[in-house]
């Protein structure tokens, strides 16, 4: 379905990946890092090692960057710094689950891990959700027929819907999960951008939960490091010496300092509160503009959930996003069961680099989104 004259000229807006905003003196912060990076003693060297699991120096950064979501810094013994969360899932699916197994997820979930997952041999089941997030009677009833091995969730600022799961859910669905002897391999990579949320289910559950948190959507996500956080000192001791040779999973050296530099410093902390800043406009920005559109989100949210009008379906709705000018993802992509998609379009707003770009892109979709045309 084409909207007259909606076509505009030059390259694409991109609403699809969840890109945080960068904030405009960022590039001058990690100027000054690089430099002071460059002045230590052991630069000359720094390029000569892996760094594995991270170094105690590593780990204890993340620890006191998860200290902010947990409230006390967990044991470095129990975490390992990787590549990004992804590199974290890839550790955690190969040891939690196996192939052959079947892993659970939200009926609407993150694509990327049933990538990782199939590439692995594993077979993803899809659980039914409420507006609470996942339902503990689904996982039991799965648990039931199924047997999996783990359940994975985003609890916080959930991908795609922005639903965050309430603390009472939360504390469901681990109880399931001891019940059955079920990991619940936690996904909080959304999980600082709310100035307040539950607590994570491995700080309520820490003896079922697998965690994985990275930088990349509160600071960014070239910056490439995230932090695993196991159950116990020994399975993360298991963990690291399954994948002990295996040299594209941890963290780069100078990213690993990067990252160091910024948590003791406090610039990581401030990237936050800019992002969630910029996020918050952003989200207001869109409000004045789908005033007369139906969707789910939240103030802090990089993304929105859009419930198409009924004279969509989603691929046309792509299409015609496309020829005004604008980049979006069908919700398909995140349905465990496409055929039984939800007619829902995620819209992504942190991903152009400056709030008139995004303004110029959601001002295109306007007539599109709009429920009464």
């Amino acid at each position: 379905m084409n909207v007259p004259g909606s076509h505009r000229h030059g390259k694409p807006i991109s609403l699809i990946r969840t890109t945080p905003p960068t904030p405009e003196w960022m590039g001058a912060a990690l100027s000054r890092t690089l430099l002071e990076i460059s002045q230590r003693g052991d630069v000359a060297t720094l390029l000569r090692y892996h760094r594995f699991q991270g170094t105690d120096s590593d780990r204890q950064a993340g620890a006191a960057w998860l200290a902010k979501r947990f409230g006390a810094a967990p044991s470095i013994d129990r975490i390992i710094v990787t590549n990004g969360t992804q590199s974290g899932l890839l550790i955690t699916l190969v040891n939690v689950v196996g192939s052959g197994n079947v892993l659970l997820t939200e009926s609407l979930s993150y694509y990327g891990v049933r990538r990782i997952a199939s590439f692995l041999n594993m077979s993803v089941k899809g659980i039914a959700m409420d507006d609470d997030g996942a339902a503990p009677e689904a996982f039991e009833h799965a648990c039931r027929k199924l047997s999996p091995k783990a359940l994975f969730l985003t609890p916080t600022l959930h991908n795609p819907t922005t639903i965050t799961m309430s603390h009472e859910r939360r504390l469901a669905l681990a109880d399931v999960a001891r019940r059955y002897g079920v990991v619940i391999i936690e996904d909080d990579v959304y999980g600082l951008l709310p100035p307040e949320a539950p607590p994570p289910i491995s700080a309520l559950a820490p003896d079922v939960t697998w965690y994985a948190a990275g930088l990349a959507k509160c600071i960014g996500p070239g910056l490439k490091i995230a932090y695993l956080l196991m159950p116990s000192a020994q399975a993360a001791t298991s963990a690291f010496d399954r994948f002990h040779t295996i040299s594209t999973w941890h963290v780069t050296p100078l990213s690993a300092l990067l990252a160091q530099s910024w948590i003791a410093d406090g610039t990581a902390e401030r990237v936050l509160l800019a992002v969630r800043n910029e996020a918050v406009a952003r989200q207001e920005m869109a409000a004045r503009l789908f005033i007369h559109a139906s969707y789910l989100t939240k103030p802090e949210s990089l993304h929105m959930w859009l419930a198409l009008p009924r004279r969509w379906t989603q691929r046309s709705f792509v299409a015609a996003a496309a020829e005004a000018g604008v980049l979006v993802r069908s919700g398909s992509m995140f349905a465990v069961d496409e055929d039984s998609s939800p007619e829902g379009i995620r819209i992504v707003l942190g991903s152009p680099e400056t709030r008139a770009s995004l303004g110029e892109a959601l001002t295109a979709l306007r007539p599109l989104v709009h429920e009464n045309i």
